[in-house]
């Protein structure tokens, strides 16, 4: 017989959540604690405030960058 925990359904999906959560926040604090890409962050904003930004679509960004 194999040996296991049985959870119920609601509770999972709680601890699935919590899980991701979590996977959220430490991906924002390694982003917070990575200086140059915090710096990029703060030049891009920066250039939106400026004006200076390209709107295109998803297929259209090939043709935006060349």
């Amino acid at each position: 017989m194999s040996k296991g925990i049985l959870i119920p359904t609601e509770m999972f999906k709680k601890m699935l959540n919590t899980y991701y959560t979590m996977e959220q926040i430490i991906a924002t604090l390694e982003t917070m604690a990575d200086k140059e890409t915090m710096k990029a962050i703060k030049k891009s904003r920066q250039e939106i405030k400026k004006g200076e930004f390209v709107e295109c679509e998803i297929d259209e960004v090939n043709k935006v960058l060349s």
